[in-house]
């Protein structure tokens, strides 16, 4: 099958372990029992498909309706997690910061455990979670078709831990092994975490498959993600150890060498026909190839496309009557997705930093600029139209240019890419420079693939050593940024280049609530724990917000 159903599925007799939740209502809405469920072939594939469909939609009806989770249910997994990831760096600054309480997220100040996004992120993942631990629990004794779908909830399990210990300095840890029920699980730090998620991908690089069917989990999925945590973890963990930096290299290399190559053209990668990047996209959700309004859902590549779009793209392409200009998306991608002047939201756009880093020529600036400034010099808080560049990375229109659908469509139909070559590539030319052994090229080489599929000049060896802001390896970083923009990535890049807070000479656009940038606290590198939580949970406690 080309994809997994999305279908209402009850792998939800688990009640959310993480509170006691009874007080909170932080559980799952339940329709059909675990025994009916788990007695057929057809309902593995449907509780499986519930798991992998949790992060983009966040219901058992298309458009979220019978929302999953009562009370705490704020948009989507995708999009909680992308505000924690992007909202509070030198990325986009928020139109909407007050109204949807981003305000404190943005700034870099104020952070508390109240905040909506931050208990949308947490209790969402969390869900990703249950939902795997009851599948697996389910999948003793099961046929083969039955132990593969097993280890992709338990590579799913994994992702979902992966953004929880980048998040939060401490989490419940729980497994198929914990009892069902409300109890007050095991708080685990997040270099135990960490531990356990390599070992998990470790294993499950040997276990799954070299192919899978499209949106589903296989051994370069584990692969790639072993190489983004490795690389990660002498943050987690707080260590000098470059053992990391040598497995990083490792996996990256099984991926980089495993079939896969770069896409020729950069912004095919985030259009309409995305799901034909399988030689690049190494595992991405599912949003929309069949079906005009594709999985129905706010979140994902909807709220990237709309919510990048401004009503002056939008009078910019009506003004010249439809013209279309080259395929690198110039204006017409940049309106909305959905080629229907209505859907535009303008909730976020380019900060300065974000915006300038680009040389001229490079593929990869995708940005609506006509009568835009670079900068944002009103307050977060205000809305100003005219103020900082407008994204068009993600676009709703064919190869061609074409728009997807018809003007009957409300959402996107972009699937949304989460580990890609070029992320694996960038990865292990890091790994070098931070002393990893093993690797069959050098840090500049696997650069300058990159790069030169962005049509911009060769780096060299002093250009990736350089130190600039005080961040070693600046020119790496900023790679990085026009690489990954929008793609949940920058936050972590910034912490793990000591860019983002505490001590560090790197500043953006109204960083710490001024205008020239600040510095922001270091308990900042960590999200607070949602209040709630912290008040139903006993055993769980919050190192740096108290």
């Amino acid at each position: 099958m080309k994809k997994i159903g999305y279908i209402a599925a009850a792998a939800l007799s688990a009640m959310m372990f993480m509170s006691s939740c009874d007080e909170l209502d932080q559980y799952p809405k339940t329709e059909t029992s675990s025994n009916v469920v788990y007695s057929t072939p057809e309902g593995y594939k449907q509780a499986l498909a519930k798991i992998y469909a949790a992060y983009v939609i966040r219901g058992q009806e298309e458009g979220g309706g019978k929302g999953d989770l009562i009370e705490e249910d704020p948009y989507y997994c995708s999009r909680a997690c992308f505000n924690l990831q992007e909202c509070g760096t030198d990325e986009i600054m928020f139109t909407w910061a007050v109204s949807d309480e981003l305000k404190e997220i943005s700034l870099l100040q104020g952070l508390n455990g109240q905040s909506k996004w931050i208990a949308g992120a947490y209790y969402t993942l969390y869900y990703i979670v249950t939902l795997s631990n009851d599948f697996i629990r389910n999948c003793e004794g099961g046929d083969a078709e039955i132990e593969l779908m097993k280890n992709e909830a338990r590579f799913m399990r994994a992702y979902a831990y992966s953004q929880i210990m980048d998040f939060w300095p401490v989490g419940a840890f729980v497994t198929e092994n914990d009892p069902v029920g409300a109890y007050e699980p095991k708080i685990a730090k997040r270099d135990e975490i960490c531990d356990y998620v390599i070992s998990e991908l470790k294993d499950l690089v040997d276990v799954l498959p070299e192919k899978n069917d499209q949106y589903r989990a296989n051994k370069y999925a584990a692969a790639a993600l072993l190489s983004r945590v490795c690389l990660n973890a002498p943050v987690y963990k707080e260590s000098n150890d470059v053992s990391y930096y040598n497995d990083c290299i490792k996996y990256s290399e099984m991926v980089i060498n495993g079939g896969y190559s770069l896409e020729e053209d950069f912004y095919k990668l985030f259009n309409a026909e995305n799901y034909k990047r399988t030689n690049e996209i190494i595992f991405s959700f599912y949003t929309g190839k069949e079906g005009t309004n594709g999985n129905k859902g706010y979140g994902s590549t909807t709220m990237l496309i709309c919510g990048s779009a401004n009503s002056s793209t939008i009078i910019q392409v009506i003004n010249e009557d439809g013209e279309k200009e080259d395929k690198n998306i110039a204006t017409l991608n940049a309106i909305n997705v959905l080629g229907c002047e209505k859907n535009y939201w303008q909730l976020f756009r380019a900060r300065k930093q974000a915006a300038q880093r680009f040389e001229s020529g490079d593929e990869r600036d995708m940005f609506f600029k006509t009568e835009r400034s670079i900068d944002n010099p009103s307050p977060i808080d205000e809305k100003v139209a005219k103020e900082g560049y407008v994204f068009n990375k993600f676009c709703n229109t064919n190869d061609d240019g074409t728009i997807a659908s018809d003007f009957s469509t409300t959402l996107s139909m972009v699937d949304l890419p989460v580990l890609r070559l070029s992320e694996v590539i960038l990865n292990e030319a890091e790994a070098i420079l931070r002393g990893g052994t093993g690797a069959t090229k050098t840090a500049v080489d696997l650069v300058n693939q990159v790069r030169k599929r962005a049509g911009v000049s060769e780096f060299s060896l002093d250009d990736l050593e350089n130190t600039e802001n005080g961040v070693q390896y600046w020119n790496l970083l900023e790679e990085r940024g026009r690489e990954f923009m929008l793609e949940s990535l920058r936050r972590t890049d910034l912490i793990r280049f000591n860019a983002y807070a505490g001590d560090t000479q790197y500043n953006w656009e109204w960083k710490g609530g001024v205008l020239s940038g600040t510095q922001a606290d270091a308990k900042y590198k960590f999200f607070p724990l949602p209040v709630a939580e912290l008040s139903a949970n006993s055993a769980l406690y919050d190192p740096y917000y108290k």
